[in-house]
Formats: structure tokens, C-alpha cells, sequence
């Protein structure tokens, strides 16, 4: 598969106390004139059926964006792969489902903003999620609709802490397989620690999961996996590709 830039491809090693897991993490920005140029190289004959019937520009870059990062993560957990062969479908409650013969057990989650795509790879027995949402002071309002009044408290209004708050709860309803079917107080955040370029949080009602987040450019991104899980992730190599020096 053609490597379109800027594009962030990485194995993830995800370390529990008595096994070892393996995932994969892709983080482009390629632009839909090299995605369409490129498609036929990642694209299943079934995704290349749905694509054509895409009118508009906007559905194009998102649904090409998010394939070829989705099958980007996967390489970087399986080789060799043909992206080709393996059919990533949405299911019932527009989940991204993986077919690939030779390993029926793994999963992505995929997200993007107009410009930003990313995808996870992981295996089914160690559920994950992504979100990415582009920081937005005019989205304010609405984001703290979502919210308790104790997040609230502790975002002080700081409009790049509601993003990493909604995008936690975009992620953890991910995991969950909701979507927005659920009340968002019950994906109450509690704690936040805050680090050099990254922020680590948990929830007050699902404690067996953590959140990393990290800023990308003008965007935030969260990733919600196990507690216990070790996950070893170059934040700062990734804020560089996509220019960006900002803390969360």
C-alpha cells in the first residue's frame, strides 16, 4: 500500500501483568486527491463498491481517509497483509467490522475530524477505542451540555479540556458499542492527571478503563483502553508530524 504523507504508522505492544498484546496506530492527513489517487491500492472490491456511490467530496475524505488509516494500523500489527483482502464493513450500529480470513479476531476503531484521520488495531480480546475532535471555541455550549457539573468544575471552561472530555466519552461509547444511545453523565470523568504533552483520566462509573489524550495539530485525540494495560505510545513523534506543540 502506497505511504501518503503526513501519515503516523506504529505497532503498539499493549503489556498486561500475565500476557502481551499486540495493536497497531495510524495517524494521516493525506489529502483526497492522493486518496483517490491511491484507493485502488487499499481499498477491498466491496469499499470500492461503496465509494463510488459517494457524491459528495466531504463523505469521500472521510470514508477513504478512515479505510486506508484503518488498514494502515492493521499492517503495522500484521505482516504481510494485502489491504485489498481484508473488508472492513460497517455493522449494525455502524461499527466497523474487519473481515480478514487469517485473523478473524481483529478489530478497528476509526475516527476523523474534515482534515484528520486515525485508526487503532487491536484484537478482540483487548477492547479499545479512538476519538479525534478538532478543538472548536464556538462548539463550547453545546459540549457542556454533555457534561456534569463536576466536569464542568474541573475543565474551568478551558475549551480544549471539554474536547478531551467529549472525546473520552466518544471513545468510551465506542468501546461500549452505544454510540449516543446512552446518557453521557454516565460516562462521568473523575480524575484527569496532567503530563508534559498528554493527559491521563478515568471514569467514576467504568474503572476498569483508562483515557490518554493528546493534542494533534488543532485537535484533541483519546484513546480509551484497559486499565491494567501498558501502552507504550511516542506522543511527541506524533505532535511533530503534524506540527503541533500544544498541551492538553
Amino acid at each position: 500500500m502506497m505511504l501518503l504523507m503526513p501519515t503516523y504508522i506504529a505497532p503498539l505492544v499493549l503489556q498486561r501483568e500475565d500476557r502481551l498484546f499486540n495493536g497497531g496506530l495510524c495517524v494521516s492527513r493525506a489529502p483526497l486527491k492522493d486518496l483517490k489517487s491511491a484507493c485502488s491500492s487499499f481499498l477491498h472490491p466491496k469499499e470500492h463498491d461503496t465509494f463510488t456511490n459517494l457524491q459528495h467530496s466531504k463523505r469521500q475524505q472521510s470514508y477513504l481517509l478512515g479505510r486506508y488509516c484503518a488498514k494502515q494500523a492493521i499492517g503495522a500489527n500484521i505482516k504481510p497483509t494485502e489491504p485489498t483482502r481484508i473488508w472492513i464493513e460497517n455493522g449494525v450500529f455502524q461499527q466497523p467490522v474487519v473481515h480478514h480470513a487469517l485473523h478473524p479476531g481483529m478489530q478497528v476503531s476509526i475516527s476523523h475530524t474534515d482534515s484528520l484521520g486515525a485508526a487503532l488495531a487491536f484484537p478482540e480480546a483487548h477492547p479499545m477505542a479512538i476519538d479525534i475532535e478538532m478543538v472548536c471555541s464556538s462548539k463550547s455550549d453545546i459540549l457542556k451540555t454533555q457534561l456534569t457539573a463536576a466536569e464542568i468544575s474541573i475543565c474551568k471552561e478551558e475549551i480544549g479540556k471539554l474536547t478531551l472530555f467529549w472525546t473520552a466519552k466518544e471513545a468510551l461509547s465506542k468501546v461500549l458499542r452505544c454510540g449516543l444511545t446512552a446518557p453521557f453523565e454516565l460516562f462521568e470523568v473523575s480524575i484527569i492527571a496532567t503530563h508534559v504533552d498528554f493527559t491521563i483520566s478515568h471514569f467514576k462509573n467504568f474503572q476498569q478503563y483508562q483515557i490518554l489524550s493528546f493534542y494533534i495539530d488543532q485537535s484533541v485525540c483519546s484513546i480509551v483502553y484497559p486499565k491494567n494495560t501498558q501502552l507504550n505510545l511516542d506522543i511527541s513523534k506524533i505532535q511533530q508530524l503534524f506540527n503541533c506543540s500544544d498541551d492538553v
